[in-house]
C-alpha cells in the first residue's frame, strides 16, 4: 500500500506533465494562430464611429447679393468618458472646468454625464455642447492642445438661420418647407461628407475624413430694400383697415421676374410658430393656435399663389382687350349706363345705382360701370371670349417658381358659360384667380400683348461659382396686339387721374391702374353682405411700364377700393425712387 507521501508525488508528476503539456499548446496556438487571436482580442477593445458630416445647404440671395438665408457650420461635442475619468484627477478636474467655463454651463452638468452609467462610454453625445459655434469649437480645441481637456472630439453639424428674419418669410420659406426652400430643396441640398473615427482603450484613435461638398447658391429676382417698403407698407394698411389679411405682389412687367411679394399676416423664419401682423378681425376670424389647430397654416399660406378670390373690377380691362381685339366695338361705340339693367333672369346694377349715362369704352374704365361691361360681354359672345380666358391663362397655373400653386381651373366658367355669367365674368365676379394669375395677365394687357411666366429666381451658382440655371423672361402667349396693348394704357391711366383709382396717385408720377371691389361668397354659397374683397392694380411710366403693383385687402373694415389704393400709392412713393424711376417734372400728381 503506497504511502501518503507517495500518493503526493504521483499527483504532482501528473499535474507538472499536464502544465507541460498546456504550455506546449499555448505555445503552439500562438506560433500558429498568434496573430489572429491578437487581432481579434484587439477588435474586442476597439470602439468605432462612422459619422455623416451634413453638408453646408445653399445661401439663398436677394437680387443685388445681400444674403437672406444661410447655413452655418456648427460642432457637436462628443465625450470619451471612459477617457477623461482615466485621465488623471488634475486632468480630470481640468477637462471639466475647462468644458464649463468655455461653453458656460454649470460643472456639475458635466459630471452627470460621467456617472457610473456612462463611466465605459467611449462616444457620448453631449447634449450641452450640440451646435456650438465655430469659434468655441477653436477655444476647445486650443484646450485640448494645451493638455487642458482630455477626452472630448467634434462632430460637424449645421445650422439652418434667416437673416432678416421675417423678411421674404412666404417666398423663402423654412427648413426645406414652403417656398424657395421646397421647390429648389434638390439644388439647395449639397453632398454630405463622412468622419470615421475608430478609438482603442490605450487612448488613441484613427481618423477618416471626407469633406462634404455644400449645396448650391439661389440669387432671387426680389430685392430686400424694396421687400422692405412692400412689407411696412402693407402691414401697416392690413392694421389700419382691421383687414383679415393682405397680399401684395410687385412685378416687372416686361419680363414677369418678381421685384417683391408680401402677405399679411406673416412669420418670423428663424421662428416659424412666430406670428407677425395678427389683426383683431383675422383672430375673430381664425381665433388662435390654442382654439385651432390649422392656425398656423394660414399664417404660412403664400396667398398669392395658394388661394383665389373673385378680382371684381381689375378683371374688366383685360376683357375689354379681348372686345377690342376681336374688333366687336371700337374706341367710339356708345353704350348706355342708366344704373341698373334687367339682363335676361338678372338685375344687374352699378356700384351704389351709379347713373353713367352714354358712354364709350374709355368712359367705362375709368367709371369701373358694369353695365357697359355687360353690353360689351353681349357683343362678344362666349364663343368670343373662351379662347381668350385661355390665352391670359385665366384658371390656369402660370408656372411661377413657388409652391403650392393653384389654378382655380373649377372656379372658371367653361364652354357653358350662359349669358348671365358671361357678363358677370365682364365685370369680374362670379369666377375666382390667385393674385398672381390676376397680376400676370393683367401685364398682358399693359406690356405690348405678352403672356408671361412669372419667376422669382434669376440664376443659380454652384459651390465653384459656375452658373448652372438661369432664368428670365419666357413668353407663353400673345393673347392681343401691341395697338389695342397702347390703347388700354391710355384707358388706365384715365381711372388714376381722373377715375376711381384716384387715391393711387403719386407726385409726379404718370400711374396708371385699375381698382376692383368683389363680394365675398359665404359657406351658404352666396354673397355676404359687407363683406368685400378690394384691391388695386396699377403701374408706371404708363408710356413704358418698369413697375406692376397688386394690392389686395381681405375683408377690411367698411372696405372700399380706396384703400389698397392708397396703400399702393404709399408702396409707389417708396419703391419708385429705390429703382431710379423718378418723377417727370411735367407730372403735377394732382387730380384734374
Amino acid at each position: 500500500m503506497k504511502s501518503a507521501h507517495q500518493k503526493i508525488q504521483a499527483i504532482t508528476g501528473i499535474m507538472v506533465i499536464l502544465l507541460v503539456a498546456l504550455f506546449g499548446r499555448v505555445a503552439w496556438i500562438k506560433a500558429v494562430h498568434g496573430d489572429e487571436y491578437e487581432q481579434a482580442a484587439q477588435q474586442q477593445q476597439v470602439m468605432q464611429t462612422d459619422t455623416k458630416i451634413p453638408a453646408l445647404r445653399g445661401t439663398i440671395v436677394d437680387s443685388k447679393g445681400e444674403v437672406l438665408g444661410l447655413s452655418e457650420r456648427v460642432y457637436n461635442v462628443i465625450l470619451d468618458c471612459k477617457a477623461i475619468r482615466g485621465s488623471g484627477t488634475a486632468l480630470y478636474n481640468s477637462t471639466i472646468q475647462k468644458i464649463a467655463e468655455i461653453l458656460e454651463i454649470d460643472e456639475s452638468v458635466i459630471e452627470q454625464y460621467l456617472t457610473d452609467e456612462y463611466a465605459n462610454t467611449r462616444y457620448q453625445r453631449f447634449d450641452e455642447g450640440m451646435g456650438i459655434s465655430y469659434s468655441k469649437q477653436q477655444m476647445l480645441q486650443q484646450a485640448i492642445e494645451n493638455d487642458d481637456i482630455a477626452g472630448i472630439w467634434f462632430e460637424e453639424d449645421e445650422k439652418r438661420s434667416y437673416v432678416n428674419g421675417s423678411l421674404m418669410a412666404h417666398v423663402l420659406g423654412f427648413n426645406g418647407s414652403y417656398g424657395i426652400e421646397q421647390v429648389y430643396n434638390e439644388e439647395l441640398t449639397g453632398i454630405d461628407g463622412r468622419q470615421m473615427v475608430v478609438a482603442n482603450n490605450a487612448g488613441s484613435f484613427v481618423e477618416e475624413y471626407t469633406p462634404a461638398h455644400d449645396g448650391d447658391t439661389i440669387t432671387l429676382t426680389l430685392d430686400a430694400t424694396l421687400q422692405y417698403y412692400l412689407e411696412k407698407d402693407l402691414q401697416e394698411g392690413v392694421e389700419k383697415y382691421n383687414a383679415i389679411s393682405g397680399c401684395a405682389i410687385a412685378m416687372d412687367p416686361q419680363t414677369g421676374a418678381i421685384l417683391g411679394l408680401a402677405n399679411v399676416p406673416t412669420f418670423d423664419l428663424n421662428n416659424a410658430l412666430s406670428a407677425i401682423g395678427v389683426t383683431p378681425k383675422f383672430t375673430q376670424t381664425y381665433g388662435t393656435p390654442e382654439s385651432n389647430e390649422e392656425y398656423y397654416q394660414y399664417i404660412w399660406k403664400n396667398y398669392a399663389v395658394n388661394d383665389t378670390y373673385e378680382p371684381g373690377s381689375t378683371f374688366k380691362p383685360i376683357f375689354a382687350s379681348a372686345a377690342l381685339q376681336e374688333a366687336v366695338l371700337n374706341e367710339n361705340t356708345t353704350f348706355y349706363c342708366g344704373g341698373t339693367i334687367e339682363y335676361y333672369d338678372a338685375r344687374i346694377q352699378c356700384a351704389y345705382q351709379e347713373v353713367h349715362n352714354v358712354e364709350v369704352l374709355r368712359d367705362i374704365i375709368r367709371n369701373s360701370c358694369n353695365i357697359g361691361m355687360t353690353q360689351i360681354s353681349s357683343l362678344l359672345g362666349t364663343q368670343g371670349w373662351i379662347p381668350y380666358q385661355r390665352a391670359f391663362g385665366i384658371g390656369q397655373k402660370t408656372g411661377v417658381d413657388l409652391t403650392g400653386e393653384v389654378s382655380a381651373s373649377s372656379l372658371v366658367y367653361g364652354e357653358d358659360m350662359g349669358p348671365v355669367e358671361l357678363a358677370t365674368t365682364a365685370f369680374g365676379q362670379g369666377f375666382n384667380v390667385t393674385p398672381m394669375q390676376l397680376i400676370t395677365a393683367f401685364s398682358a394687357v399693359i406690356n405690348g400683348g405678352e403672356l408671361l411666366t412669372p419667376y422669382v429666381v434669376d440664376h443659380i451658382t454652384d459651390s465653384y461659382g459656375n452658373i448652372v440655371m438661369s432664368g428670365g423672361k419666357q413668353v407663353s402667349r400673345y393673347p392681343i396686339s401691341k395697338e389695342v396693348s397702347d390703347t388700354m394704357r391710355s384707358y388706365l391711366k384715365d381711372v388714376v387721374e381722373s377715375g376711381t383709382g384716384s387715391k393711387a396717385q403719386v407726385e409726379g408720377y404718370t400711374i396708371g391702374g385699375k381698382t376692383g371691389t368683389a363680394q365675398k361668397i359665404g359657406n351658404d354659397g352666396r354673397y355676404k353682405e359687407d363683406s368685400y374683397v378690394c384691391s388695386f392694380i396699377g403701374f408706371t411710366p404708363v408710356d413704358d411700364p418698369e413697375v406692376i403693383l397688386l394690392v389686395i385687402l381681405d375683408e377690411a373694415d367698411n372696405g372700399t377700393s380706396n384703400q389698397p389704393s392708397e396703400i399702393a400709392a404709399d408702396i409707389f412713393a417708396d419703391i419708385l425712387p429705390y429703382l431710379n424711376i423718378y418723377p417727370d417734372q411735367n407730372q403735377t400728381g394732382e387730380t384734374p
